[in-house]
């Protein structure tokens, strides 16, 4: 296996932020970490295309799938995943066949009955970003450093499969083929033209002074990946050497109106959102904050104001909502702490939110909540509920391994497993410091602040994805 790694700078500041978490929660009174250190959480959420009551849930101790629509929920372990026990969270596209792809350090793999992910023709390489269109083509964008030890190839081509990922005909790098290092941050296609595919990310190029330096790119594709265009002008955009620009949205009815974000602007910890109208060939800033954008959404259905709400959410300082295509932003008032967002075809407006308590910090009382008006949150989700995993066939690492630990993390997760499991009662369980529950959005409260996101999931979603070295 050749070896991989988490970006050096961002790393560095994860590992600071860790550090000011633990300080700052009370003793005591944090939420148990799991088996890979990490507190519960969510961390993505995705619809099967075309069937909103079928949905993948990430989570920070694997994932759950429901197919009644946020009713009941199963779930899988890291090891049927294939990503170990490292913190490391899989990007999923659930496709119209029922298919759910998930990107892993040790390559694209895809399940197909939910209980086994397998390998995909793409075969070891690491795959940094994928998505699916209108039309059901699923692509991936291939990340890989040549590997001379093990026989790999560079690749940094982007395919496209349509066929449900049997096979990849479609494999074009829009950069210079003859690169030996490129890294593809974000790969989105237009919901409303399946022609139109954008691509961002960077390659390393010598910086004058014997060392290198990154070099930000973006691709437009409309002929659906068979061709793109040349790199596109990054005028307007404000990027430091240690920026990614990332597509994060484009409108559902404007194939031309495109999102983006440009992580540390300031090479420290400021982000910034963009808008171009003209498919990428300028952009204009639409929000900077001293910290970090961690969720995103250019809802799909238009405003009173004939544009787009938009929704973004950084650590520190919460939700804030545009009804003007970004020109004026306020609070959005009454909102759960938001670690992730994601909207359905029925335009249900669904969170990765705040489950359990944190230090002084009261909880949203569910790792899941939708809306649909932006003022009232359901809870969908609570760990606590969860009562079941996968059932699959005896041989599958669902059923060897996940059914083995299911008793010990319902136990951190005060869930109650069905009976079947033959867990050991109360009295046998081992200790764990109680995780307390809170409820931002229930009757009289005034809703969550932005300080228990920070403590909650600051260590996940200011963590890099891992992938490997760069020089």
């Amino acid at each position: 296996m050749f070896r991989r790694s988490i970006l050096a700078s961002p790393a560095r500041a994860a590992l600071g932020v860790s550090a000011a978490l633990a300080a700052l929660v009370a003793p005591g009174a944090v939420p148990t970490a799991l088996a890979n250190g990490r507190l519960p959480a969510t961390v993505s959420i995705n619809f099967r295309q075309g069937h909103d009551s079928d949905i993948v849930a990430g989570l920070t101790f694997g994932l759950v799938f429901s197919h009644d629509g946020g009713a009941t929920w199963t779930w899988m372990c890291d090891d049927a995943i294939g990503i170990g026990n490292g913190p490391y969270d899989p990007q999923y596209v659930y496709a119209q066949s029922n298919a759910v792809f998930a990107t892993t350090l040790a390559g694209l793999v895809v399940a197909r009955d939910r209980c086994t992910f397998a390998a995909t023709p793409e075969g070891k390489n690491f795959v940094s970003a994928n998505a699916v269109g209108p039309d059901g083509a699923y692509y991936y964008a291939a990340s890989q450093t040549a590997d001379t030890l093990h026989g790999t190839p560079a690749d940094f081509k982007i395919y496209k499969s349509t066929d449900d990922g049997a096979t990849f005909p479609v494999a074009v790098n829009p950069a210079n083929p003859a690169d030996t290092n490129v890294y593809w941050s974000s790969l989105m296609v237009a919901p409303n033209n399946a022609q139109v595919v954008y691509v961002s990310g960077f390659r390393f190029v010598p910086d004058g002074s014997g060392g290198t330096k990154r070099e930000h790119m973006v691709f437009r594709s409309d002929t659906g990946g068979t061709s793109w265009s040349a790199a596109l002008p990054l005028t307007g955009l404000t990027l430091a050497q240690n920026s990614q620009i990332r597509i994060v949205g484009i409108a559902s009815d404007a194939a031309n109106h495109v999102y983006a974000r440009v992580d540390v602007i300031d090479n420290t910890t400021t982000d910034a959102l963009y808008v171009s109208d003209n498919s990428g060939a300028s952009w204009t800033e639409i929000r900077r904050q001293p910290d970090r954008f961690i969720a995103f959404v250019a809802r799909a259905a238009t405003n009173g104001q004939g544009k787009h709400d938009l929704i973004a959410v950084t650590t520190k300082f919460g939700p804030e909502i545009s009804h003007d295509d970004g020109a004026s932003w306020a609070a959005l008032a009454g909102a759960p702490h938001i670690a992730c967002l994601s909207e359905n075809a029925a335009r249900e407006l669904w969170a990765c939110t705040q489950d359990y308590d944190v230090g002084q910090v009261a909880a949203d009382g569910a790792g899941i909540m939708k809306t649909t008006d932006l003022a009232t949150w359901t809870k969908v989700l609570r760990y606590e509920d969860l009562t079941e995993i996968s059932s699959c066939g005896a041989d599958s690492v669902q059923q060897k391994t996940c059914s083995t630990l299911w008793c010990g993390y319902c136990v951190q997760l005060h869930c109650t497993p069905a009976a079947s499991y033959a867990c050991p009662g109360p009295a046998e369980a081992p200790i764990i410091p109680p995780m307390t529950k809170g409820g931002c959005c229930d009757a009289g409260s005034a809703g969550g602040g932005p300080l228990a996101l920070a403590l909650s999931v600051a260590t996940v979603l200011l963590r890099p994805r891992r992938r490997r070295d760069l020089p």
